[in-house]
Parts: structure tokens; sequence; C-alpha cells
């Protein structure tokens, strides 16, 4: 986890709203070791850490974007502008050129990304910075805090007062105070709306659904009814739920592991994994069918023999029925992937919280997804055993045959030698070596995700 903060020095300035005038400054944003706001300046002839910018513009968007930096996730399809005027730094505006920063929580963490100037701008201040840091989500609120208290009690020391930000600060405070308002705040952003402006017959279905699915599992459906007509999707899942399904049972012990809520999701996933193998006594070696359906209680047929091709559901989803009995209902189709979807399974039983009966596997970035993710890849496809397979082979050829060995994909092995920093992340990407946020946005309007 890296450290975060907005550094300034009030400095003066002509010819704006007074505000934004006296707020003026020399800013300096810092993310772990990196100086993000290191630029290169024609006017001066200079390259220094901090900038002249005004405090308050920046401010006032960390302010009105707040619920949705705290809790809206990175999106698996195409940003909407929405999405990115709430997470992309320069949306600050105000005339200024900030630099290319980009915020997206996963409920436990924030991560950053920092991105220098492209060479050929002709701006006269270039950002010379690439960085990508993640952060705690206390780090990040006490980061926003201190700044945005700091631009408060400037604007008072100078008598200016009542401004939009004074307003809206003193608003969210209230609201992260009150329980009920913060909690309603989060499924709002989650969902990928600004404060009061999410539908309230999906809210309010959302919020009656917790007593039956369990608040966390709400938390992670929520973000998955915000790719597409929330209502409709938010049906569907309930419809999922209602399913025949395949009975089970899941007999690892929760509190035979220990969770460490201070790791990053995809770390407490790894280590749940090899904690798990190494109860079961597995050692190096493969997980086969007949011990990953032991472990879930459900018949080998439920994965070998897959399922025929059918519209795409948007998330796996297992529900407690009682004492440690399971409904699975799965949504992957091939035997390799119901393998490493039945194993985040096992990892939600093990990390959600007890009052959840709803277990959804989804495609979302949340840190919950993360360690389901990491500890599928872990578990299937130890890594130690995984490079000694590969003996730094790391062709094609090589890839699929040790895919074909731990009962994986492919990408499941390409993912496991990239988190692991064995392969660069490129191969898994369509990234042309520049470095940039996990989505590109090109000038011709197109998109693509680079992560």
């Amino acid at each position: 986890m890296e450290d975060f903060a907005i550094q300034h020095v009030w400095d003066s300035a002509l010819h704006e709203s007074p505000e934004v005038a006296q707020t003026s400054a020399m800013l300096r944003i810092v993310l772990g070791g990196d100086v993000v706001t290191r630029n290169e300046d024609d006017w001066s002839q200079t390259v220094r850490d901090d900038v002249r910018l005004s405090a308050y513009p920046l401010a006032l968007w960390l302010a009105s974007s707040w619920w949705r930096l705290r809790w809206e996730p990175l999106p698996t399809i195409r940003p909407t502008q929405s999405w990115r005027m709430a997470h992309e730094l320069r949306a600050a505006g105000h005339g200024y050129l900030w630099p290319r920063m980009l915020f997206a929580s996963d409920g436990d963490s924030v991560q950053v990304w920092a991105v220098q100037s492209r060479p050929e701008t002709k701006a006269p201040v270039r950002y010379l910075s690439n960085s990508h840091g993640e952060i705690s989500a206390g780090v990040f609120e006490r980061a926003i805090d201190a700044f945005v208290a700091g631009v408060l009690a400037r604007l008072n020391a100078v008598s200016i007062e009542h401004t939009a930000l004074h307003e809206l600060w003193s608003e969210i405070l209230d609201e992260r105070h009150d329980k009920g308002a913060s909690a309603d705040r989060k499924l709002e952003a989650m969902l990928g709306f600004d404060p009061d402006e999410a539908p309230n017959e999906v809210l309010k279905h959302l919020k009656a659904l917790i007593r039956t699915a369990g608040s966390s599992a709400i938390s992670e459906i929520a973000p998955v009814c915000a790719t597409g007509n929330r209502a409709e999707i938010l049906n569907k899942i309930v419809s999922m739920v209602d399913a025949e399904g395949v009975s089970g049972r899941i007999l690892l012990k929760r509190k035979a592991l220990v969770d460490s809520r201070a790791l990053p999701g995809w770390q407490r996933g790894r280590e749940f994994a090899r904690e798990v193998r190494a109860v079961l006594g597995l050692n190096g070696s493969p997980v086969s069918d007949d011990q990953l359906c032991d472990l879930v209680g459900v018949d080998e047929k439920v994965i070998r023999e897959g399922m025929p091709p059918v519209a795409r559901m948007p998330l796996g989803i297992a529900v407690r029925t009682g004492d440690e009995t399971v409904k699975f209902v799965l949504r992957k189709r091939r035997p390799e992937q119901r393998r490493f979807e039945m194993a985040r399974f096992i990892c939600d039983h093990l990390i959600s919280d007890h009052d959840d009966r709803w277990l959804p596997t989804t495609d979302q970035k949340t840190s919950r997804q993360k360690a389901q993710r990491a500890f599928a890849g872990e578990f299937l496809c130890p890594i130690d055993s995984l490079t000694e397979f590969l003996q730094d082979d790391f062709s094609n050829d090589a890839i699929d045959e040790a895919a074909e060995y731990f009962r994986v994909s492919p990408r499941a092995v390409e993912t496991q030698l990239v988190n692991h920093h064995i392969l660069p992340s490129e191969i898994l990407s369509a990234r042309d070596g520049w470095f940039d946020f996990p989505y590109s946005s090109h000038a011709d309007g197109g998109w693509r995700e680079a992560t």
C-alpha cells in the first residue's frame, strides 16, 4: 500500500472569482515515492515538483465526487462520461491544466493512476510522471479530508464563507456520520450514480434484498447492475437465485482460516489458497476434479459435462440454504471455467460475512472479487508448482501444456505469471507499450480496456 498526499503552498492570483483566486497555490501531489505533479514548465523554463493551480476547483471536484471515488469500482465495460467525470482528475476543470489522474475504488482500497503528458502536446506545462499505486481506503479518506479542510480554512481566513464547497462538504460529513445515509450513498455510488440520482425503485429493491441476501452481498451485486439496465439486471439476478441450481455442501470450516482484513483482497485470497492447500495436504500437486467436487459436495458431472450455450448470465451465485448446504447456480460453460468458478465459491464461503446468504461471483473489480480470483488461481495453479513445471519456458505451447496439467485455462496460467511479475502485464492486453489508464481513450472516440 502506498502513501498519498496533496500538499500546497498558498500563492496569489488575479482575474479569478474570489474563492478561486484566494486559493491559488503551488500544488504537489505525492503517490508513494512518485511526485505526480512533476512537470516541465515552458514559462519558467524549469522542471519542478509543484505546479501553480487553484486548490478550490480541486477540492470542489473531490467533494462532489467523494462517494463515487470512495466506493465505485473500475468498470468492466466502456466507462460512461458520467463515470469519467467522477473519477478522472481533469474533470476539476476551471480552465486549469490538471495532471491526468484516475481514482478507482475496490471498497477496501483505492487504485490511482497518473499518466505523463503526451510528447506531442503543445501545452505550456507538461507532466512527467507515470505512476500506479494502491492506497488503503483510510489513507485516501485522510488525505482528502486534510486537503479539503485546508482549503476551507484558507477561505475562512480571507473571509470567504458560504461557498458551494462549504455547503457540500458539511453535507458530506453529516452523511458519513449517519449510518443510514452513508449506506444509501454507498449503494448509489456502486450503482454508478451521484447522490440522490439513483432510480428510487432500484435502490428500494436492493435495500429490501439486504435482509435476504446480506448487506455485503448486495454491495457486490450493485456494481453488476450498473453495467446495463439496472432494474432488468437486478430482476434477472433474483430469478437466478430462485432457479433450480445444483445442491452441494462446502465442508471447509470458516473458522479454520484467519481473515486478515489489513491485506489487499488479492493478497488475502492468495494466502487463503495456500492455507487451504496446506490443510488438505495437496503440497504442489494439481487439484483433481474428484477432490474439487468433494470439497463442494457435488457430482463430478457438474464440472465435466459443462453446459450448453445459453444467454450469458450477469454473475454466478451460490445460496446458503442451511448449515453447510449450498445451492450453486453456475454461469460458466467449459469444464476448466467451472473449476475456477467453484474455487471462487469456496473462497467466498470462507471470506464472506456470516450474514451473507448469497455468494456472488462477478466480473467486477471489488476487493472481494479480487480475493476470489486470486484464491482460485493459486488454489488450482499454485505459482511455485507452475514455475517448476514451465522451467522458464513461457512459449504458447508450454503455457497450453501447463493449463492442461493444472486443468485451468491458458489465460489463468498467464494471469498467475503476470500477477507474480514473471511476465509483463502487456501479454494480457492490447496495450501498445505506452503507460496509460486501465482503459484508453482515442482521438477517434474509440475505447479499449488496457488491463
